[in-house]
This record gives structure tokens, sequence and C-alpha cells, in this order.
């Protein structure tokens, strides 16, 4: 008997024996279609006009994707906690699970020593209170996600479209019209946008439903590792649907210009290899002539804008050159708050603020940012407790998933699916080393904290 037989469970909270009943019946999978739709959301950044009621007045709360977070963990607590006596057997994941709670403890801890916690308390509390539902929503993955197949199939679906509303902004150099969906408007003549420039060509990065064009890659990137398992699929169908889930989503990824996630991508693929080959099958391996030709085709077609992107030509020094000594300043900044506050950091959401006072000593044309580093993030704002709390957690994380990599009872559909999972935790922690968003953006949190929960509920 598996674990998704044997998680109906322990404590009814109906008081007739039919109550009982139902709820032992339909509790797991009410939170799993939660969870399943919370993943769905991913790569959207609708936000509701006005906070819905009963909510706190703070920006994460008019998050959409918040809603099944919140759903999937209520109906998660009122039925008893189904999947927690599993997750205490667990070696590892029972330590991240404690690991994230801890530093989700103390991330909302760290609002009462922030350093806005007087002029803007609201800063501290958006950015807790969001890490904090985030860590509850990844313990609850750990105790009842879905099978890794069911969770691979709707990030697959999700990045089929998420890369034909990036291919149709490209193509249309600017949005389509879908604000409906939380698209923001904008056309090449708007000024905030980012762009390239090669000579007298521009090029408008696409946005998807997303904030930035790095964000939108860091969707793409989970859609198109997801979608590989299908190609390790021995179905024939499923094995078609995903050779083109993951060629159209390679293109969209491209299209970003995004390197962070570019890298990512190559590493995600190349650590997972060896756990992968075991499922690689002869129709799985034209994939790699079909990701040869898509690149050849992208370097032969944006080739002037792939040298602007790593800085050579002239017009790069204002935008590319700007862009990385940006990055480099902001470390610089990092590194001086860590100096400061070595052990409490600046609180969790803070460092941006500090970074805008930094920058007033200066001479620099900038703006308060975060850091574009996940560690660095972490050790700014929620000092050396937070950091290592950050690393317990991905150490053990990493530990379970390769302990769950090595068990070959399970079926070949959800061995192939735990594999797609374990890459795309590994290729955000790259992420993590160039781009701050796995650590500052719920969506990101979603995606790293809640499969990485998804993974360990197996093991």
């Amino acid at each position: 008997m598996n674990y998704y037989e044997k998680s109906a469970v322990e404590a009814p909270l109906a008081a007739s024996p039919h109550g009982q009943q139902l709820i032992r019946k339909y509790r797991l999978p009410v939170i799993q279609v939660f969870i399943l739709i919370t993943f769905a959301l991913i790569p959207t950044w609708y936000r509701f006009a006005e906070v819905p009621s009963l909510f706190a007045p703070l920006y994460v709360s008019s998050f959409l994707i918040l809603l099944p977070m919140l759903f999937s963990i209520g109906v998660w607590l009122l039925s008893g906690l189904p999947g927690l006596d599993h997750l205490r057997r667990s070696r590892w994941g029972q330590w991240w699970a404690l690991a994230l709670l801890v530093l989700a403890v103390w991330a909302i801890a760290s609002t009462l020593w922030a350093f806005q916690r007087r002029n803007y308390p609201e800063v501290g509390e958006t950015a807790a209170l969001q890490f904090g539902i985030a860590a509850l929503f990844a313990v609850v993955c750990a105790c009842a996600a879905p099978r890794p197949r069911w969770i691979v199939a709707t990030l697959a679906v999700v990045c089929t479209l998420n890369a034909l509303i990036t291919i149709g902004q490209v193509w249309n150099m600017g949005s389509l019209g879908l604000k409906g969906l939380g698209e923001f408007p904008y056309t090449a003549d708007t000024g905030w946008i980012s762009f390239l420039r090669a000579g007298d060509l521009i090029y408008v990065r696409p946005y998807g439903l997303m904030p930035h064009p790095n964000a939108l890659a860091g969707t793409l990137l989970v859609g198109v590792l997801a979608a590989c398992a299908w190609v390790l699929s021995e179905r024939r169908g499923r094995w078609f649907a995903g050779t083109l889930i993951v060629t159209l989503g390679l293109w969209a990824l491209l299209l970003t210009f995004s390197r962070a996630a570019w890298i990512a991508l190559a590493l995600g693929g190349v650590l997972l290899l060896p756990f992968a080959r075991p499922l690689i099958t002869r129709r799985a391996l034209l994939l790699i002539v079909t990701v040869g030709v898509v690149g050849i085709l992208f370097f032969i077609s944006y080739r002037p804008f792939l040298a602007a992107r790593v800085g050579v030509g002239e017009e790069q020094e204002s935008i590319e050159l700007r862009s990385i000594s940006d990055r480099l300043v902001f470390t610089d900044f990092a590194l001086r708050s860590i100096r400061e506050r070595p052990i409490l950091g600046v609180g969790i959401g803070n460092f941006p603020w500090r970074a805008s006072y930094f920058i007033v000593g200066t001479h620099y044309d900038l703006r308060g940012d975060n850091v574009h580093h996940v560690l660095l993030s972490a050790w700014a704002e929620l000092g050396t407790v937070g950091l290592l709390l950050v690393l317990l957690a991905l150490m053990c994380a990493g530990l379970g998933m390769v302990q769950r990599l090595r068990d070959h009872t399970a079926t070949r559909e959800d061995r192939a699916a735990v594999v797609a999972l374990v890459a795309i935790f590994s290729a955000l922690i790259a992420v993590g080393f160039f781009d701050h968003y796995p650590w500052t953006m719920i969506q990101f949190q979603v995606a790293w904290w809640g499969l990485m929960g998804a993974v360990l509920a197996t093991e």
C-alpha cells in the first residue's frame, strides 16, 4: 500500500458517522485540487483591484494565487492534518519542514527589529505574511500533495499557454490586450519596458503575465522542465505532447533573453541526467536534436540581439553594462548591510529600503532594490540565523530528494515526474545565484518550496 492509498487518516472532526466518512473520503482530493490550482497560477501575477474582505490590508493579500494556497491550508488544518504522520516518518522531510517553519517564525519575528518598523511597518509585515503562508503551503504539499505526474501535467499544460502568450507578445512587440488575465499593457514606446538595442534595431522583451521578463523566464523554466517528464514517457501520445511543449516552451524561454534562466535550464538538466538515464528511450533522445535545432534557429534569427545581450557593441554601454554594474552595487550594499547587522539582519522585505539609504550617500542614479542573489538576500534580511535556516532547509530537501530519486518502487511515470520536479528545484537554486525572485516573489516561493514539499511527500 503506497502513500496515496494510506493518507486518509486519524482525527475526524464531524459530529456524525456519516459526516466523518465524507470528510475521510473527500478531504485529500479537495486539498490536492487546491494545490494543483496554486501550481497552475505560478505564471500569473494577477492581483485583485481591492483586497478581499477579511484579509489583512497588505500588498500580498490581493494576489489571486493566495486564495487556493489559503484554501489548501485551511482544509488541511480543519480535516485533521492528513499526511502529517507520514511526514514525521520521513527522515529528511521532517527536518526540512521543521527548518522551514522555524525560518517562517524567524521571518515574522524580524518585523520587530525591521529597518522600517516605525515608518513603514507594512513592508516587513507583508513579506513576513507572504513567506509564512508559502511555508505552510509547502508543508501541506509535503503531507498531502497529488501524485507527481499530476503536478507535472498541470505545469506542462500551463507552460503551453504561457509560451503562446510570450511568442504572441514578441510578434506584436507589445501586450496582447489580456488585461483581464493580469497582463501589463505595454508597447515599444512605453517608458518602463525592458528592451535590447542592436544598432537601429530594438527588441522588446516579453512580459507574459508577469511584471518582468526575467520573472516570465522563471515561469517558463519551471514549465519546460516539468514537460520533460512527458518526454521520458513510454506512451507515444504523452511523449509527442511533451516534445512539442518542451520545444514551444524552450523557444519562448529563449525569447525572454534571460541569461539566468538559460544557465539554470542547462544546469537543471545536467545535474539530473544521471538519475534520468534509466528512463531515457530512443524517442527521448530525439529531444536533444530538437533542442539543437531550436538553439541554432534562435541564434540565426536573433544574433544581433544576442551580441547585445552579452555586451558586444557600443550600444550596450548604457543598457547591459549598466545592468551589470547596478547588480554589483547592490551586492556591495548587501555586504555592507550584513556587516552592520550580522545576526538579526534588517528584517524580511526591508533590504531595498536599507539600500535606498545607502544610495543617498552616493552619486548613483538608482532606487532601492533587492540584491540579485537569494542567499545574500536571506542573509541581509534575516541575518546569519536566517541564512543558516535557509541552508539547513535546502540541505535536508536535497538529501531527501536524492533518496527519492534512488527509489525504484514507484511507477515509471511517477519516477519521471520526480526527476522533473527535482530538476526544477535545482534550476531555481541556480537562478538564485543571479536573481532574487525565488526568495522575494510569492509565485516562485510556491514553485521552489512547494515543489520541494511535493517531492518529499513521496520520500
